[in-house]
């Protein structure tokens, strides 16, 4: 089939025949689709799973075999299409054949850049076909609520020392140290919540997870709903939520060895909420059973010797490890997903870098090519030392502008004089790997100078003149990365158009 449609090609599109774009794009969307596939199933989340399960995770390896499949299908790709250069050999060429060819260039790259973004994306899509957004949403809402009443740390614990005591063993002692007669509380030890004091290690001082989708102010309003429910005795509102959190367990076939109205009794105690009971977030405590002591037994907890190892089992537990450490993930592929708008600029722009080194051989010669690449490697580790002796941020940015502008100079320079090329190949080689980056570092020094200005002002940075004008150029930072990318498709149709009539200077 390919070998019909290439000999259609050599003669109705010449162009189209020497990149041998058919046969490369339907191979290179193959193996795009064979990545997107192992993505989907390594999505695939397995709800018994938590932080504890120390399973291997392949992904390293994917990627590391996505990058050797890049590269020898690139290897593969550049033989065919280096055998025959019609530019070269003065074939007739139209004025924007050349750009049409470093399209092609650039369509394939891209396709070879994105086996690993493939991969990424399919493990997106397959953790969102779980949920729709909003569904994810309100499941995570009810699992951050549920939480307050799980095993968990408690707001402002700053006094808190790991090695010395567990959390909860910190809470015990507290609780057990509070009496009926207990009523007025040190202020240094205690909470304020809608006038009244509470003991610091009180049910209504407990945090709740977060998950992406929230963010710190709704946190508290949630923490605030839930101590109103509390303090009001809402119970109904609180079994809710508890109905609704088992609810959800059952439904991924995760255990809990309490019902709602068990969970309940064992939490809520009006009005104090000292005298409450501590849910496990699974049955055993994976985090001590090594150096379990035997007098930790307790109301909460209870050894067991297994083959001559001691572990800690917790006497209540909902499966709350699990469901946090797989929803944690739902809604990370929701709101920060592996593959978005910024992270997809990476493949773009080494698929342009990659094309425009390739289209830089193709137009030139492997001597200036060569001779390019080391120049301009020598030429920035001397601007790199320069940089470093003058002490500046930003002087090798500079530098590199101020090269890319001379490399734009020169090569129309010997256009315009129509005489000999002398050493244009070089530069233009030089010309085609710098200019992309023209405007990302213009944008970097100026972001740089205004830092400058803006510490140089008055002490209070946020209230510096310059601090509007950095904080715009930090939000539109990934609109400049695209617009960058116009700019470079502009440049070259203008850069083919000129690099033809370059071709036909004598050589000199």
């Amino acid at each position: 089939m390919f070998k019909n449609i290439q000999k259609y090609l050599l003669i109705n599109y010449p162009l189209l025949w020497n990149t041998k774009v058919v046969p490369t794009t339907f191979i290179l969307i193959v193996i795009n689709l064979i990545f997107f596939f192992i993505g989907l199933e390594k999505g695939k989340l397995d709800f018994f799973e938590n932080d504890n399960n120390y399973t291997y995770d392949d992904e390293a390896v994917v990627i590391f075999f996505s990058i050797l499949v890049s590269i020898l299908l690139l290897i593969l790709w550049l033989v065919f299409y280096f055998k025959n250069n019609s530019f070269k050999s003065f074939y007739p060429k139209r004025t924007l054949s050349l750009f049409k060819e470093w399209s092609i260039v650039l369509f394939i790259c891209l396709l070879i850049s994105l086996f690993t973004s493939s991969y990424y994306y399919g493990k997106d899509v397959r953790m969102r076909s779980y949920f729709t957004e909003q569904e994810a949403k309100n499941r995570c809402e009810i699992l951050s609520k549920a939480s307050f009443f799980i095993e968990g740390s408690y707001s402002n614990n700053y006094n808190y020392n790991y090695n010395d005591y567990s959390e909860v063993a910190v809470a015990e002692e507290a609780k057990a140290a509070v009496t009926a007669a207990d009523t007025a509380v040190a202020a240094n030890d205690s909470i304020k919540f809608n006038g009244k004091r509470y003991s610091f290690y009180s049910l209504l001082n407990k945090n709740v997870n977060s998950y992406t989708f929230f963010d710190y102010d709704s946190d508290s309003i949630r923490k605030k709903t839930i101590k109103t429910w509390l303090v009001n005795q809402q119970k109904d509102s609180i079994k809710s939520i508890f109905k609704k959190y088992l609810a959800i367990a059952k439904e991924h076939n995760l255990k809990a060895n309490i019902d709602e109205n068990k969970w309940f009794d064992l939490v809520y105690d009006y009005p104090s909420f000292m005298n409450y009971r501590e849910i496990g977030p699974s049955d055993v405590n994976y985090e001590y059973y090594e150096n379990v002591n035997q007098k930790q037994d307790s109301i909460n907890r209870y050894i067991k010797v297994i083959k001559g190892v001691k572990y800690e089992y917790y006497r209540y537990f909902v499966p709350e490890k699990s469901l946090n450490f797989n929803y944690n993930k739902i809604s990370e592929a929701w709101v920060s997903p592996n593959m978005n708008f910024t992270s997809i600029l990476i493949p773009f722009y080494f698929a342009i870098a990659l094309s425009l080194l390739i289209f830089g051989f193709r137009v030139t010669s492997g001597r200036n090519w060569l001779i390019a690449v080391i120049s301009l490697g020598v030429v920035s580790i001397l601007l790199g030392i320069f940089s470093i002796i003058i002490n500046s941020d930003y002087s090798f940015a500079i530098a590199l502008i101020l090269l890319t502008t001379f490399t734009f100079i020169y090569f129309f320079a010997t256009i315009s004089r129509k005489k000999s090329k002398n050493i244009s190949g070089v530069i233009l080689n030089a010309l085609l790997w710098l200019f992309p980056c023209f405007f990302p570092l213009i944008y970097y020094v100026i972001l740089e100078i205004l830092k400058d200005l803006a510490q140089a002002g008055p002490s209070n940075y946020l209230q510096s003149e310059y601090y509007p004008a950095i904080q715009f150029m930090k939000d539109n930072g990934l609109i400049f990365g695209y617009l960058n990318i116009v700019f470079i498709i502009i440049l070259m149709l203008f850069l083919s158009v000129k690099i033809k009539q370059w071709r036909g200077l004598a050589e000199g």
